[in-house]
């Protein structure tokens, strides 16, 4: 079975640009690789050329997530193997394959309606990334863009989905009682040795899209973010904390989709000769708290 190497990108369709603009560039330090002349904008945190785009629309939701494989053979056969098992699968035409910025592209779908892009060859801007506000750079390369968690209404299907069309791994799950006679159910699948590419939470939530989480190489770059988005009044939907399974120090803000953005640093890796999966039955081992109002 062909396998999925890494997240490579996300596109989110949002109805106000100038502001998602302002968070990830002037508070959380990435850069514009392209504004295009449809409103939208496109954005780097390495060396690729773009890695998140940002179309003008009003769903202010996730708009497809790109996965990469390593190369030409790895991804045709993973798009027959999805077309043999049902699972509608088409190759995508040049001109998508264009403006994502690689070499070619599938295109499906997950059992949550999560328009799925599967892709190769990946564009390298011809610039250098550096980052004033993130001197120590965002963790990509192998492991990928970073992770994306998901809601769902069918977890056995979405685990199957992920982990045997798209070859992912079982990290862990977490079932953690959040009130009386409700526990929030969440699996965290790998793809790499980063401890989770895709997670998806069994709830129906009110977007495809829970969060996504970016990398950096340094914990005082979490401070810093974290001051910086105090400082711009960007909403924190959970402040700073760590979590049990991969053991993340980080925190949430709210994107002005509400969608939310996981910043973190020293995330867990996994090597799946030695790795044993577990079920916590927390969400942090400390912090993470929602803010109170004054």
């Amino acid at each position: 079975m062909s396998a999925v190497s890494r997240l490579g990108y996300l596109g989110f369709e949002v109805s106000d640009v100038p502001a998602w603009e302002r968070l990830l560039v002037d508070v959380l330090g990435l850069a514009v690789s392209e504004r295009r002349t449809d409103g939208g904008v496109a954005l780097r945190v390495d060396e690729r050329a773009q890695r998140i785009v940002l179309h003008p629309g009003p769903r202010d939701d996730v708009l497809h997530v790109g996965f990469e494989l390593d190369d030409e053979a790895s991804l045709d056969r993973l798009g027959a193997e999805l077309a043999a098992a049902g699972v509608r699968s088409v190759q995508a035409p040049d001109q998508l394959a264009r403006a994502r910025r690689v070499r070619r592209l599938w295109e499906t779908e997950d059992p949550n309606g999560v328009p799925i892009e599967l892709f190769c060859g990946p564009e390298v801007a011809r610039e250098p990334f550096r980052s004033e506000l993130v001197p120590s750079g965002f963790v990509t390369g192998a492991e990928g863009l970073g992770h994306v968690v998901l809601g769902t209404t069918d977890a056995a299907a979405t685990e199957r989905f992920y982990c045997d069309r798209l070859g992912m791994r079982l990290s862990d799950r977490i079932v953690a009682e959040m009130a009386p006679g409700f526990s929030l159910r969440i699996t965290f699948l790998h793809a790499n040795p980063r401890h989770h590419t895709v997670a998806f939470a069994e709830a129906p939530l009110p977007k495809r899209m829970h969060h996504f989480m970016l990398e950096v190489g340094a914990m005082d770059d979490v401070g810093t973010a974290y001051d910086r988005c105090l400082a711009a009044g960007v909403p924190i939907a959970n402040g700073l904390g760590v979590h049990p399974n991969d053991r993340m120090f980080s925190f949430y803000a709210r994107t002005p989709s509400g969608l939310d953005l996981e910043l973190g640093w020293g995330g867990r890796k996994i090597d799946d000769a030695t790795w044993q999966t577990t079920t916590y039955d927390r969400t942090s081992v400390w912090g993470h708290r929602r803010p109170t109002a004054a």
